[in-house]
């Protein structure tokens, strides 16, 4: 009886060992890798590119070392513009008076090479204020410029000639020395004198002339003006384009716009003017040639007055 229960038990007992198998091995412990401390790279930097200095616009004023209103002079500047830089600038002048109050202005234009000159001439008065003048550059650019900017000048004073003696007593007519006497007609009762300014220059020439004579005793009318004034006519006769009344020095008087023919031909104007002891004189200012009556002209023939004998 007991043999028989040992069988089934050990028959179970394999059974549940072909079953289970033998036992899972224990996993193997993974491998951890440790950094061990070395250098730190570091990335590359692009490198700053390194600007090249722009050298500046070198400016010079070309200013002669005298200047007189009986030479017109044109302001005249060097702006160099280095190679390989495309530079441009706008370039203006304007010229002062001692009380730096703005006398005139220019626009200057670009010449050969690096020169830049005004249009317009830089004609002085008559009889200018005395002390500092002046000549301002103003440059307009992008870049730099470097130079005088500015230059203070005198003007160069004006000669004139002694009257004394030439004209009727109680009249005076301020004229350069430098004007060249080309007329001179009767005596200090019924006369005339005739100069002429040449410029020697781009600007025009002119004349100015100073006729006299005794007139009616009653006030001066606009008939007894036209005779006096076509007496001074000499060959060339111009046409008066227009008259008005006016005064001079309280007197009374007319002027007349004349345009004259021929070369030397050109717009005038003459002034009939009473004086106070019923003389008539004719002042006459008028162009050479030109388009215009040059100012120096026309400022030497504003200069006539009434003088106390």
């Amino acid at each position: 009886m007991l043999y028989k229960l040992t069988i089934p038990i050990c028959i179970t007992l394999l059974l549940l060992t072909a079953c289970c198998g033998p036992a899972a091995p224990a996993p193997t412990p993974a491998f951890t890798l440790i950094p061990t401390a070395g250098p730190t790279l570091l990335p590359t930097q692009t490198p700053v590119p390194i600007e090249t200095p722009i050298p500046p616009l070198e400016l010079t004023i070309h200013w002669p070392a005298r200047v007189s209103a009986l030479q017109p002079v044109p302001i005249e500047v060097e702006l160099v513009i280095p190679p390989g830089i495309g530079a441009s600038a706008k370039v203006s002048a304007t010229v002062f008076d001692p009380d730096f109050v703005i006398y005139q202005s220019f626009t200057l234009l670009p010449q050969d090479g690096n020169l830049l000159v005004s249009k317009d001439l830089l004609q002085l008065p008559l009889e200018p204020a005395a002390g500092d003048w002046y000549l301002v550059i103003d440059v307009k650019s992008d870049f730099v410029v470097r130079g005088t900017r500015y230059e203070a000048f005198q003007p160069e004073p004006i000669p004139f000639r002694n009257m004394v003696g030439v004209l009727p007593a109680g009249a005076d007519l301020r004229v350069p020395q430098d004007f060249i006497e080309v007329k001179v007609q009767g005596d200090s009762t019924a006369g005339g004198r005739m100069w002429r300014y040449e410029s020697g220059d781009a600007s025009p020439d002119g004349e100015v002339a100073l006729w006299w004579a005794p007139g009616p005793l009653k006030p001066l009318l606009l008939n007894n003006a036209v005779v006096m004034l076509e007496a001074t006519y000499g060959v060339e006769t111009p046409t008066v384009v227009s008259v008005e009344e006016t005064e001079w020095q309280g007197q009374t008087a007319f002027l007349f716009h004349e345009t004259w023919p021929g070369p030397e031909g050109g717009p005038g104007k003459a002034w009939v003017v009473q004086g106070p002891d019923y003389w008539l004189y004719v002042v006459r200012a008028r162009a050479l040639g030109g388009s215009d009556i040059p100012q120096l002209v026309r400022e030497v023939g504003e200069t006539f007055a009434f003088v106390e004998e």
